[in-house]
């Protein structure tokens, strides 16, 4: 029993390390094509892709390593804790980006979010506008935009654990 409980503590680890530098690593590219702050479908899809590639892989990893079992209450359990761990990784990596790397990234994010909700809302009034700048800014403050992230972190984790869980697991014959 110790032996898998360490299996799992290593192969969540391992998995998670790769979750959170996969994630550096496309953020880093955004950077430098200067696509960091306009946020889109794409990027979106890609971080998901990241996440459910990380943790199907961990999850596989780990029925190898355990005799070819894995129940669902393990994958769950590989899958959120490849999740925290990749998660903390790029918001600490967003953090250093935000305030060393790119300065004004915040900024330019909620110029850029504001242009598009003009551009959609072109009858947009003075006060309209004031009000939707005040709430990108709220959303992109460093506290709610972790906040954020990690909640919905969390929650697409689950749905992607309980998911490829389902579909990876294997139950030791009784």
């Amino acid at each position: 029993m110790s032996n898998q409980k360490s299996i799992l503590k290593s192969t969540i680890i391992q998995y998670g390390l790769v979750y959170g530098g996969l994630s550096v690593v496309f953020s880093i590219m955004l950077l430098i094509m200067d696509m960091h702050y306009q946020g889109g479908s794409l990027q979106n899809w890609t971080g998901l892709i990241i996440m459910v590639g990380s943790i199907t892989f961990a999850q596989i990893a780990y029925r190898k390593l355990n005799n070819g079992y894995l129940n669902l209450s393990e994958a769950m359990k590989i899958g959120l804790g490849v999740t925290v761990i990749g998660i903390l990784i790029a918001i600490v990596y967003g953090w250093f980006q935000a305030t060393i790397l790119d300065p004004t990234q915040m900024e330019r994010a909620t110029e850029f979010a504001l242009n598009q909700a003009i551009d959609q809302n072109p009858e947009m009034t003075d006060e309209m506008i004031a009000m939707t700048k005040e709430w990108i800014e709220w959303g992109t403050s460093p506290g709610i935009s972790t906040a954020f992230a990690l909640g919905f972190g969390l929650l697409f984790g689950s749905i992607v654990s309980l998911i490829t869980g389902l579909i990876v697991k294997k139950s030791r014959p009784n």
